[in-house]
């Protein structure tokens, strides 16, 4: 008796990020917007490393720390 093998089609596999813990970094951007991002990728065009990675609840916690108004700089000053 022959048994098959079903393949899950390549977008219905979990992608590495999905299945390993992520080091996450915390970025800013020229506005003074915070995001969390993939510690391994590169980083995007217009966001700066604001200098900490960990775990994404760390980062969290670190950006809940560090930005307290969300608006983007052109607006915390009209």
């Amino acid at each position: 008796m022959r048994t098959r093998t079903f393949r899950q089609p390549a977008s219905a596999r979990p992608s590495p990020e999905d299945t390993v813990p992520t080091t996450h970094q915390v970025l800013v951007n020229h506005e003074g917007q915070y995001a969390l991002y993939p510690a391994a990728r590169e980083t995007p065009d217009g966001w700066t490393p604001a200098g900490f990675d960990g775990t994404e609840d760390a980062c969290a916690a670190f950006v809940d720390a560090h930005w307290p108004d969300t608006r983007p700089l052109s607006l915390r000053g009209a």
